[in-house]
């Protein structure tokens, strides 16, 4: 009967050590929606705009542009790397994200024009 208490025991605790030391799944650091100011410095594209991008699992999951097509990601040293497409012009941005804050140049081979986007977390 000791035996018995003494294996259930050591189960029990070994299970409950085993679900305290399990890692909990956070909600990524840059998930959410960030305001991104886009200012053109070369070229002829419009001289500015503003867009709301919503990124999920560290990877741009929307943006608030009708008929642009986005793709991109940060990875784990915190650079942001995207693509954003419409029709056959592609803009390409990349950039350092910085807590609640994040910018870098934008450039547009089709477009021949580029610039300096910021963005901040609003969400």
């Amino acid at each position: 009967m000791r035996a018995k208490i003494l294996v259930a025991s050591l189960l029990l605790s070994s299970s409950l050590t085993a679900s305290l030391a399990a890692p909990v799944a956070a909600k990524p650091a840059h998930d959410g929606q960030w305001r991104v100011d886009i200012q053109t410095s070369v070229g002829n594209c419009p001289p500015g705009g503003q867009v709301v991008v919503t990124i999920k699992d560290e990877r741009v999951a929307s943006i608030d542009a009708g008929g642009v097509e986005p793709w991109g990601y940060i990875d784990d040293t915190n650079t942001f790397v995207g693509h954003f497409n419409i029709g056959e012009k592609v803009v390409r941005a990349n950039g350092e994200v910085k807590g609640q804050t994040a910018s870098g140049p934008w450039s547009s081979n089709t477009d021949y024009c580029g610039g300096r986007w910021t963005a901040r977390k609003i969400d």
